[in-house]
C-alpha cells in the first residue's frame, strides 16, 4: 500500500512517499480502509522535530482520518466489515483520568498514523461514525472533538446561555463555535482577519474581537459584553498571552489551556496570582481528551446536524501542499 513517512523531519521537505506491505487485523483490531484525512497543527510540529522525541523517519503522520472497516480480528465484536469508523488519537485512553502511558500509542506520533491507504486500529478505540456525520467532517474530529469536549463539557461545564470563549479560526476554535452554539451557550472569538470573523458570526458567533485592531482584545470584549466576560474559555494562546485571557474571562470562569499559539509550551505565564484569585478563576492543562470525550463529542456532532467546515481539500498524492496550506494560516 501507499504510504507518506514523515522522513528526516525537516519540515514538510522531508515528506516521503513510500510503499510497504499491507497490514493485517491482530486480535482485538480492526483493519481500516482510510476514505479521508484530517491535518492538525501538531502535524507540522512533528515534521518539523517539534513534537515527538526519537521518532523514526518511517512513522505515518496524521492524527485524525475515517475509513471502513475491511478486516476483523479475532475476539472483536460490535462491528462488521463496511462499517465507518474513527478513533481518538491516543488510542490506549479509553475513559477515566489522564496518565502519561497515553503517549506511548499516539497515532502520527509514537504508533503510525492516518496519512496512508490503510490503518490497524485497536478495535476497543473505534468509534462508529454514525450516518448523519459526513467523512469530511469525520476526518477532521479525532483530536478537536475530544479536546473541546475535555474543555468545554468534561472540565468547562458549560450550561446554557453561559460565554465560551476561543482564540482565533483554527479548527479548535471553529469545532469549539459549533459545539457551544449545539449546547445552547453563547459564543465569542478572535481573529486578525475581519473576514474570518465574519465568516465566524455567520456560523452563529456572538461576539468578535479582530485582535489587530484591538490588542487589547480582552477589554473589546467585556466591552461588547457589558462587562461580562467569558465562562468558559479554550484556550489556543497560551501563557505568553495568560494575562489578557484571565481579564477576557469573567468571575468564577473556567479556562482549559491546550494550546501555545502566542509562544511555545515552554513559555511562562504573564497573569498575576491576584488576578486569578480575585475573580476565582480555575485554569486546567488539557492534553486531548479520551475515547469516551470524543465519543460524546461524536454524538453531539451527530444529534445537531453539526458539519466541520474544510477549507480545501487535497489528493493523497499532494500531501505536501496540503501541509504548506496549513503552515500558510489562510485556512
Amino acid at each position: 500500500m501507499k504510504i507518506w513517512e514523515i522522513g528526516a523531519r525537516t519540515g514538510i521537505s522531508g515528506l516521503r512517499m513510500s510503499e510497504r506491505a499491507e497490514p493485517t487485523a491482530g486480535p482485538g483490531e480492526l483493519l481500516v480502509k482510510i476514505s479521508a484525512a484530517g491535518l492538525n497543527y501538531r502535524d507540522l510540529m512533528v515534521l518539523s522535530g517539534d513534537y515527538g522525541s526519537d521518532l523514526p523517519e518511517s512513522r505515518i503522520p496524521l492524527s485524525d482520518g475515517v475509513g471502513a472497516v475491511e478486516a476483523i480480528g479475532a475476539g472483536v465484536s460490535g462491528f462488521q466489515v463496511g462499517d465507518r469508523v474513527m478513533a481518538p488519537h491516543f488510542v490506549n485512553w479509553l475513559d477515566g483520568p489522564y496518565n502519561f502511558g497515553i503517549f506511548a500509542a499516539d497515532l502520527g506520533v509514537t504508533a503510525d498514523g492516518w496519512l496512508a491507504e490503510k490503518i490497524v486500529l485497536p478495535a476497543s478505540a473505534a468509534i462508529a461514525v454514525p450516518a448523519q456525520v459526513d467523512d469530511q467532517t469525520a476526518a477532521s474530529l479525532a483530536v478537536v472533538a475530544g479536546t473541546v469536549w475535555h474543555a468545554m463539557v468534561a472540565f468547562g461545564d458549560v450550561k446554557p446561555g453561559e460565554l465560551v470563549l476561543a482564540q482565533g479560526t483554527g479548527g479548535v476554535s471553529m469545532f469549539a463555535l459549533q459545539l457551544a452554539k449545539a449546547l445552547g451557550a453563547d459564543f465569542a472569538i478572535t481573529s486578525s482577519s475581519n473576514e474570518k470573523l465574519a465568516r465566524a458570526r455567520d456560523m452563529g458567533a456572538d461576539y468578535t474581537v479582530n485582535y489587530r485592531e484591538r490588542p487589547d482584545w480582552s477589554a473589546a470584549l467585556v466591552e461588547q459584553t457589558g462587562g461580562r466576560g467569558a465562562d468558559v474559555v479554550v484556550d489556543t494562546l497560551g501563557f505568553p498571552a495568560l494575562g489578557e485571557t484571565v481579564a477576557a474571562t469573567a468571575v468564577n470562569g473556567r479556562i482549559g489551556t491546550l494550546g501555545a499559539l502566542s509562544g511555545t509550551p515552554q513559555a511562562t505565564a504573564n497573569a498575576s496570582q491576584g488576578a486569578l484569585i480575585g475573580k476565582n478563576i480555575t485554569i486546567k492543562g488539557l492534553a486531548s481528551g479520551s475515547r469516551a470525550m470524543t465519543a460524546a463529542a461524536v454524538a453531539t456532532v451527530a444529534e445537531h446536524g453539526i458539519i466541520n467546515p474544510v477549507d480545501q481539500e487535497f489528493a493523497f498524492a499532494d500531501a505536501p501542499d496540503a501541509f504548506r496550506h496549513l503552515e500558510s494560516g489562510s485556512h
